[in-house]
């Protein structure tokens, strides 16, 4: 079946503490809130997709469990396909715990469930089943899927982006497979051992990664906005002003946003201007998927 764009990635239950502060360590802290939400790198991503507008597939895995049935129907609610959704017997949901201090900035932990029990097989028999113009996927999964669905693409002449998250997830073997990549400054400075500060920071990083073999790099900086590296040259790309106040899932909003501009431009630089609007507008709300921003919210911006 044809699509615009393929994820593979994860799909967990997100347990979401607003409170006033980090706590300390050995803390007991009351907070704001506490909410289930639907997230995982791979759900945010494919959501962030269709509800700009694309038709999307998503290869990933849950648990059958309750979390499991009510992520699954969240998803078709969205507009993703999830005909290549697994459903494990024995494994539970991917299960994620954030605490989002007044900031909006977050820190997570959590279990990878069902996402990594994702085999070389399954990959195989869902990419044969979808034609796809682009590849996106993130570290979230299992690695012989991450592995067996980039060279796939690859050989299908599908441009590969990859999002090299989270960073605990990373490992070079995969970027020999992707056109583009996304690291944040952690996740730049994990694959880099450079500590992305500012413009000239993110240029050296971009260029060593350049130099793995990755011929795109976008090094994404915050509120400083994205370096854009591509053929020898950088663009620097301003992040839109907003208040945050929840940080939650914008990263994966990006990585979906830049598939879909770039789909439509082939421009990295125009893809990461429609990106940088699109994690602004996910940042200045508070919630889950009803947050990420439809195309009808883009056109305030544009």
């Amino acid at each position: 079946m044809k699509y615009d764009i393929a994820v593979l990635g994860s799909i967990n239950m997100d347990v979401v503490v607003e409170a006033p502060k980090y706590p300390d360590y050995g803390d007991t802290l009351f907070c704001d809130s506490i909410a289930m939400t639907p997230g995982g790198k791979g759900a945010n991503q494919a959501v962030t997709v269709a509800r700009l507008g694309k038709k999307i597939s998503l290869i990933g895995a849950v648990g059958k469990d309750n979390a499991g049935n009510q992520l699954l129907k969240n998803l078709q609610n969205q507009g993703v396909d999830i005909t290549n959704v697994l459903e494990i017997d024995d494994k539970g949901s991917g299960t994620f715990v954030a605490i989002v201090d007044e900031t909006g900035e977050n820190t997570m932990v959590g279990t990878k469930g069902a996402n990594d029990y994702i085999t070389e097989e399954d990959v195989e028999r869902a990419l044969g089943n979808i034609e796809s113009t682009i590849l996106l996927l993130q570290m979230e999964t299992s690695k012989e899927s991450i592995l067996a669905a980039m060279k796939i693409a690859k050989q299908r002449g599908m441009f590969v982006i990859l999002d090299p998250a989270p960073a605990g997830g990373i490992f070079e073997e995969a970027f020999q497979y992707a056109d583009l990549i996304l690291p944040n400054q952690q996740e730049t400075e994990k694959i880099t051992g450079i500590k992305v500060t500012d413009e000239k920071t993110a240029l050296e990083a971009a260029k060593k990664i350049n130099g793995f073999g990755i011929q795109n790099v976008i090094v994404k900086m915050g509120a400083q906005g994205s370096l854009v590296y591509q053929n020898g040259e950088s663009t620097l790309v301003d992040s839109i002003k907003v208040d945050a106040v929840d940080t939650v899932g914008a990263g994966d909003c990006y990585a979906g946003a830049i598939a879909c501009e770039f789909l439509d431009s082939n421009d990295l630089v125009q893809a990461a201007k429609f990106a940088s609007v699109a994690a602004g507008i996910k940042v200045s709300r508070t919630g889950g998927h009803d947050s990420i921003p439809t195309l009808n919210d883009m056109k305030v911006y544009s």
